[in-house]
């Protein structure tokens, strides 16, 4: 008898943790945003904002915008200063540099200063990432409805960022650096200098850097690269760091300090610090450089500002563009691919400003405004 007892209690014991068993599991299933949902191998880790002034051993002090994958922000603000040793060799974080809330930069690209030029380096880049993402990051901030602000494509340079260490050089650049990932992980640093309107950004190429960012999908460079010009443009974060409160619109914008995943077009909080910073209606810019414009589309629906140009032109060298709209004097206008020219509403050289292309596959072009 007693011998049945003990085993019809052994039994209940591993019926109660068995099925103890099923219900974490089950609530594992429930809670994807309980921290459990990583990858294997990951720890659970979100992106963290952390700024700091840097006195160098020569030259004026920078001001760098770190955004960090790490577990909390004492991890985030412990790897920006551990990359500050790493990148700016004899530099050393001013007293009260470090930032946890909105900080201004002090200035803005003046109307002689637009478009600024920014030139990309790819050493070293991933695989993923080419010219294609600077250059469509570049247009999106270029064609802000109600902002006079637009960056223009460089190309190729042999710089690097060089605000850093050596100082600034007379070129807007983004680049390339390995920084180690141990414990908290750079994903991308802009460092501006005030003494002379010079913004370089820097990327970190070390492979673990694509899996940091807490989230099951890798990093998407072309997010990280916009939210980065953001911080080029002049704009600071959407909402104070890392407390807040942030409203819903600031929760959803590309300048939010969080990373959460691929974002690459603007939301209403980033256009609207672009026309506040850069309100259209003034003179136009002076466009110095060659005068190719870079126009990038993905698949799908793009609203960019293209210059003035025959609409043969962008159709011939964009060949996966299969429709244009534009709203001029109360309608609508199209061009389609698909329709004799007799019945295109939307032809001849396009006056530039704003339009809608839709594309199904991506393709890119440099076009030459009409004389």
């Amino acid at each position: 008898m007693r011998t049945a007892a003990r085993r019809d209690r052994t039994i209940a014991a591993v019926r109660l943790r068995f099925t103890g068993l099923l219900l974490l599991g089950f609530l594992v299933l429930l809670l994807p945003n309980s921290g459990l949902n990583v990858r294997p191998g990951r720890a659970t880790s979100a992106n963290h904002a952390v700024d700091f002034v840097v006195l160098r051993p020569v030259g004026p002090p920078v001001f760098l915008q770190f955004m960090v994958a790490a577990s909390d922000p004492e991890e985030a603000a412990a790897a920006a200063r551990r990359a500050v040793t790493t990148l700016i060799p004899g530099g050393h974080i001013a007293a009260g540099g470090v930032s946890a809330q909105w900080a201004p930069w002090g200035w803005k690209w003046s109307t002689e200063e637009i478009p600024v030029t920014v030139a990309y380096n790819p050493a070293g880049a991933p695989s993923s990432v080419g010219p294609h993402a600077v250059i469509a990051s570049l247009q999106t901030w270029s064609s802000v409805p109600g902002s006079a602000f637009a960056f223009r494509y460089g190309g190729i340079t042999e710089n690097a960022a060089s605000i850093l260490e050596a100082g600034p050089d007379g070129e807007n650049v983004i680049s390339w650096a390995s920084i180690e990932c141990a414990h908290g992980c750079v994903l991308g640093v802009t460092s501006k200098e005030s003494t002379v309107h010079e913004v370089d950004m820097l990327l970190n190429s070390n492979p673990e850097a694509a899996t940091q960012s807490g989230l099951p999908a890798d990093l998407d460079w072309r997010t990280v690269i916009l939210h980065e010009l953001g911080h080029v443009a002049g704009l600071e974060h959407s909402c104070p760091v890392p407390f807040g409160p942030c409203t819903a619109e600031e929760l959803g914008a590309v300048m939010h300090y969080q990373y959460r995943g691929v974002q690459r077009s603007l939301a209403a909080d980033d256009i609207a610090g672009m026309v506040a910073l850069y309100p259209a209606g003034g003179p136009p810019p002076p466009s110095p450089g060659p005068a190719e414009v870079p126009v990038v589309l993905d698949p799908g629906w793009n609203f960019l500002v293209l210059p003035a140009i025959e609409t043969a032109v962008i159709a011939a060298e964009l060949p996966c563009l299969a429709a244009m709209y534009s709203h001029q004097d109360g309608a609508w206008k199209a061009w389609i691919r698909a329709l004799p020219p007799g019945l295109q509403s939307l032809s001849g050289p396009l006056a530039g400003g704003a339009y809608w292309l839709y594309a199904p596959v991506a393709c890119g072009a440099l076009l030459r405004p009409a004389a």
